[in-house]
């Protein structure tokens, strides 16, 4: 854990508080071909962005804002970071680092009826894509998911585009990892579709998130199931998407 970090974590077991405090982790470069590489994780109650180089005795908090940080990207040399309202920052390094808004505005893209549930960051063939998950609550006050918006911002240009599909490719969007694969290769995958976990807090595994994790179809708006009726869930953690060799 960061050297100066101040939660208190009163009444939790280590496995919880691992589930809890480290929310994600990425690296710059892979530490096999590259030994400068830097880790960067969002850790918290408000996913605080925080930074680790070999060497460095400890895991140092990076300065930010004063929200709760959604999702995190090294793309071309930087680590970008997202907040509520597509609020985009990036990393900076020099003196006492700290996030320094892009100064692009993204206005959130969903309808009033909706609300954003979740924000992602991935480097899609070397476009960064920031995609803002919308949906709303349902009786029980579950979030329940009603589609995805994919933005490509245009940081040197200053402005923004809505892709209205993502050239035949899927998604996997996940707390722990953004993927993209080509369906082409893998025609099992569904064309155009963006498969989703849902991004639950909660530490109770009963409520952890399996009511609401599917795909949607870019092409006609609509969501469906990628498994089973019969697959019984296991209460042990919230689901994650894995990358297995040689992909």
């Amino acid at each position: 854990m960061p050297s100066d970090y101040n939660g208190e974590p009163i009444g939790w077991t280590f496995e919880e508080m691992q589930t809890r405090i480290v929310w994600k982790a990425i690296l710059s470069h892979d530490p096999k071909e590259r030994s400068d590489f830097t880790a960067m994780i969002l850790f918290g109650e408000m996913n605080e962005p925080a930074f680790w180089r070999p060497g460095d005795p400890s895991w140092t908090v990076i300065d930010g804002l004063d929200c709760s940080m959604d999702d995190i990207l090294y793309f071309k040399g930087n680590f970008y970071v997202v907040a509520a309202m597509n609020l985009l920052s990036v990393v900076n390094f020099e003196c006492k680092p700290k996030l320094i808004e892009v100064g692009l505005e993204i206005p959130a893209q969903i309808s009033v009826e909706g609300c954003g549930l979740q924000r992602y960051l991935i480097d899609f063939n070397g476009h960064m894509l920031l995609i803002e998950r919308f949906g709303h609550s349902d009786t029980n006050d579950k979030s329940i998911t009603d589609g995805f918006i994919v933005i490509e911002p245009k940081l040197e240009q200053n402005c923004y585009n809505i892709w209205d599909d993502i050239d035949g490719y899927a998604l996997f969007l996940g707390r722990n990892a953004c993927i993209h694969v080509d369906s082409c290769r893998l025609p099992k995958c569904q064309k155009n579709g963006i498969y989703f976990t849902h991004p639950t807090e909660s530490i109770s595994p009963v409520e952890f998130g399996f009511h609401d994790l599917g795909v949607f179809d870019m092409t006609n708006k609509t969501i469906g199931t990628f498994y089973s009726v019969e697959v019984i869930y296991p209460h042990v953690d919230s689901p994650v998407w894995i990358t297995p060799n040689p992909w």
